[in-house]
């Protein structure tokens, strides 16, 4: 008989925990949110709490929030449902979960594109310095009309100096 192993997309979740929420109920909300992602057949791999920190913007009347960070593993299909639990949780007041395989692939096609777009930036500005047209001066513009009469006066200038 053949095993098959599954591996399972990692996600990060982060939530901001309401400032209403007490310091000594932190780790109550955490651990809920933990017992979430592990009751819908998730695994966490690492928990960190970020502190709190001042909001750029007031949420739900909340100017301070406490933050933590949660990385785990979970079957896509599960996501949805994980999200929503967390949205309808007491205390939290904004989540975001993302895929790290996803985000670091769009990263690094990011930085192809703008090395690419860089290169294409070097090569029209190479080509427009060897497409500049110099502009003649005002001294140096001779037409067909008055280049005997330049001869003549530069020759002129060379013999009055002798």
């Amino acid at each position: 008989m053949r095993k098959v192993l599954i591996i399972m997309p990692r996600y990060e979740l982060m939530y901001i925990v309401a400032s209403s929420v007490s310091d000594d109920q932190i780790p109550t909300v955490i651990d809920g949110v933990l017992n979430l992602v592990k009751g819908d057949g998730g695994t966490v791999v690492r928990e960190e709490g970020l502190g709190k920190k001042k909001l750029a913007y007031p949420i739900a009347k909340t100017r301070n929030g406490f933050y933590d960070l949660v990385t785990f593993d979970i079957d896509g299909e599960k996501l949805n449902a994980l999200s929503t639990k967390i949205q309808n949780s007491e205390g939290i007041v904004r989540h975001l979960i993302v895929n790290t395989e996803e985000a670091t692939k769009r990263a690094a096609k990011d930085i192809a594109s703008q090395e690419k777009m860089n290169r294409n930036r070097e090569e029209r500005a190479k080509t427009a310095e060897a497409n500049k047209v110099v502009e003649p001066t005002a001294e140096a513009a001779v037409s067909s009309e008055n280049i005997d009469q330049k001869i003549e006066d530069a020759l002129n200038e060379d013999l009055n100096k002798i």
